[in-house]
């Protein structure tokens, strides 16, 4: 009965990849895999800005390109924008909030209360690991979760209509494959799934089964004026990039251009789900 089982179990993956393989065939797919290089944020007072992520999650400040402000997060830079309103939040978009670790997670959420932050969801159960949500001085929100340990940057956590048409896009736009064929169904009854790069997870949720306050009801918004305002990565040959996607009808936002500032090549194309991405050659 055992031999049966497992010898079922390796018929239906083959069968899995064959069905995988004959569904990409003639699909476009880019010809290098993206590296995650930053999210833009965007600041009111970019002192204040530098000051919180200092303060509460460890980044650094460093200059972009000996010129801009940012803040090295570990395994991405988080890039400064100076506006003169106030973002709106991304409550109601699809780049929901970014993430650190943690460890002992009563304790970190004590001192950072003590030492000012203001709360969004206070320390939460997760089988046997724990998150808590805060509030940045944007209106951005940020999630501390304890199943990695340690204090490093962790993942970005975004929103999906379909989770695995969101999978497929940013698999062959990005060459960013996701971890699992098909999304899961998590037990509080959304479909998911993750990728990771550099070491960073970008973590896709589905709509729920029920009313969720963090899903967006009406639809989802532009990232575009948010506190995070988009999402960036990096390619070797950010040219030969701009080409394949736009022969193959990527939605592209702003044209290939050169900042004689950074003195860098950029374009900015748009995900899924009124996702704002930011496309740039590595450095």
């Amino acid at each position: 009965m055992k031999f049966i089982l497992n010898l079922y179990r390796k018929v239906r993956a083959i069968l899995s990849d064959w069905k995988y393989a004959l569904l990409n065939i003639g699909r476009f797919k880019i010809s290098e895999p993206a590296q995650l290089h930053h999210i833009g944020l965007n600041v009111v007072d970019t002192e204040s800005s530098l000051a919180f992520y200092e303060k509460y999650f460890g980044t650094k400040r460093v200059k972009y390109n000996n010129d801009n402000d940012a803040m090295d997060a570990d395994k991405l830079l988080l890039l400064l924008n100076l506006v003169e309103n106030p973002p709106t939040t991304n409550q109601g978009t699809s780049l929901w909030h970014i993430g650190w670790s943690g460890e002992d997670a009563q304790r970190e959420m004590d001192w950072r209360v003590k030492e000012g932050i203001e709360v969004h969801t206070p320390v939460t159960a997760l089988d046997e690991d724990h998150f808590m949500y805060f509030w940045g001085p944007n209106k951005e929100m940020i999630e501390v979760y304890t199943r990695k340990k340690g204090h490093a940057f962790e993942h970005i956590h975004l929103l999906a209509t379909d989770v695995d048409v969101t999978m497929r896009w940013f698999s062959s736009t990005l060459g960013l494959d996701p971890v699992y064929r098909k999304s899961a169904k998590s037990p509080r009854g959304f479909k998911w799934n993750y990728f990771t790069v550099n070491d960073i997870d970008i973590v896709v949720f589905g709509k729920p089964d029920k009313k969720e306050t963090w899903w967006p009801e009406e639809g989802f918004k532009p990232t575009d004026g948010s506190a995070f305002n988009h999402i960036g990565f990096c390619f070797q040959n950010v040219e030969a990039i701009f080409k394949e996607m736009k022969t193959a009808g990527i939605c592209i936002v702003e044209d290939i251009k050169y900042n004689p500032e950074n003195e860098l090549k950029s374009f900015l194309i748009r995900g899924p789900d009124q996702l704002l991405i930011r496309i740039l050659g590595e450095i």
